[in-house]
């Protein structure tokens, strides 16, 4: 097992798992524990922004990513290209989307210090949606894993 495929298996076990951390840092709200909520959120998305920029890192480094799945014979296939294309889509734009709910999420807390505050609608909305792009990430994640290194 070579680096490369280190960190991809690393970032597709990431990204399967953060919805989940997700969904339970949620849960927390229901307890009123919001700052263990904040911890967790927080937490996961810079490790999620890490793993990504490693990855990142390492598919410049290995030659591009036409490199990386050279050896699977779906690689040159519109259904792959797709496939890839929508979930880099999906990815950034959940990663965009998580970045303004918690940068927005931190200032209001930080005035306020209560809940809820005139954001607490937005937030929500916002969180709905980086959990559902999570799943999707994830999902399309996997699938592309698997049509790339295991058909």
């Amino acid at each position: 097992m070579n680096t490369t495929f280190v960190i991809i298996l690393g970032m597709l076990i990431l990204s399967i798992l953060a919805p989940f951390i997700s969904l339970y840092a949620v849960s927390l709200i229901k307890q009123q524990d919001y700052k263990t909520h904040i911890k967790i959120q927080k937490r996961l998305f810079w490790t999620c922004v890490v793993g990504v920029l490693i990855l990142e890192i390492q598919i410049r480094v290995s030659g591009g990513s036409g490199s990386l799945v050279s050896n699977s014979e779906y690689t040159g296939t519109a259904f792959f290209k797709a496939l890839l294309t929508a979930h880099i889509i999906g990815a950034v734009l959940t990663y965009i989307v998580w970045g303004i709910a918690i940068f927005k999420s931190n200032k209001s807390w930080n005035k306020l210090k209560t809940l809820p505050g005139s954001f607490s609608l937005t937030h929500k909305r916002l969180g709905y949606f980086t959990i559902i792009g999570l799943f999707y990430t994830a999902i399309t994640a996997l699938i592309v894993c698997i049509f790339a290194f295991f058909l």
